[in-house]
């Protein structure tokens, strides 16, 4: 079978159209982690590969652009109306569809699928054991390719209830200061359960998770684990059982959750969520400006940085 040299976008253009360069529908700016430097694109080339979705003789690719097809007329009722008050059920399924899409189909998740198969390899190898035989023989980029598309139909299945059943936000800005977008833009962080250097908290099911996806310059979709608004909740009691104080960021945020209404946020907010973006990113932050100077500082002073998250093999077991 002949190779595609058709682009397959692992980001897709209805997406990258938010974030064009202004008086353009088709360009926009990116900064290339591994190099430190920044250029103009057209969203045709970036964030795509050819045949990226291809398997044999089958392929993923219009099983894509059917979800695409869908979830652009939600993104674009959500970058109109600037509000998710009144979404149907229907709706809501098909964007978390859409999410957990955008999570699975990325260069930076096929990297980090592949690094975990690799990383517990080293780790059998470094407790002096044999790993089964051919598992190393099997360990090659197009085997790696192969099976990650395989399991990806599994991985919708089972991270689909862990989107819907978090309340769903919507963040906003002005183009004073812009949301960006990277290569794997669904970017997860978790304020209220920090990490305590064992156990992660940076997973869709992990308690107090949030999960961003950037859809415009100047709005971004939040999920929201159930219990940051509970205790939001909590605090508004508190403060009214003190006198009808007010804590400003659960007033807003709460607000938000039960109107539909976008939450807006300062330049510092801001900033955070695009930290997020190029952390995230496998590779390519991508802007509406050309204005990198937080990428290149998090890459000056992170070098691991460069690269997209990578999960670690835990020691847990060792004596």
């Amino acid at each position: 079978m002949p190779a595609n040299t058709t682009n397959q976008h692992y980001v897709p253009r209805m997406l990258l159209r938010g974030f064009t360069t202004p008086g353009s529908s088709k360009q926009v700016h990116a900064f290339d982690k591994r190099t430190g430097n920044s250029f103009t694109c057209a969203i045709e080339s970036i964030a795509a590969e050819p045949g990226y979705y291809d398997l044999g003789a089958m392929s993923l690719d219009n099983a894509m652009t059917r979800a695409d097809g869908e979830a652009s007329k939600i993104i674009r009722r959500l970058r109109e109306r600037s509000s998710v008050a009144g979404m149907n059920q229907y709706d809501r399924g098909m964007l978390a569809m859409f999410v957990v899409l955008q999570i699975l189909r990325t260069r930076g998740f096929q990297e980090g699928y592949r690094h975990i198969g690799h990383s517990a390899l080293d780790e059998i190898k470094r407790r002096g054991l044999t790993p089964p035989e051919g598992w190393a023989a099997q360990l090659t980029p197009e085997n790696e390719r192969r099976e990650y598309l395989r399991v990806i139909p599994g991985f919708v299945k089972g991270f689909m209830p862990h989107i819907l059943n978090k309340d769903m936000l919507l963040l906003k800005t002005d183009r004073t200061v812009p949301f960006c977008i990277s290569d794997n833009p669904v970017a997860l962080n978790n304020t209220v359960n920090p990490s305590d250097g064992f156990l992660g908290t940076i997973g869709l099911a992990v308690r107090g998770i949030e999960i961003f996806l950037p859809i415009s310059t100047t709005l971004t979709l939040a999920y929201y684990c159930p219990s940051i608004g509970q205790m939001y909740e909590a605090e508004r009691w508190r403060l009214q059982r003190m006198g009808g104080f007010i804590n400003e960021s659960a007033f807003t945020y709460l607000q938000s959750r039960d109107t539909g209404k976008a939450l807006v946020l300062n330049t510092d907010n801001v900033r955070f969520q695009n930290s997020l973006q190029i952390h995230n990113a496998e590779r390519f932050v991508i802007a509406c400006r050309d204005d990198f100077a937080d990428a290149a500082d998090m890459v000056r002073r992170i070098p691991e940085a460069r690269f997209g998250p990578r999960v670690t093999t835990s020691q847990i077991g060792e004596s």
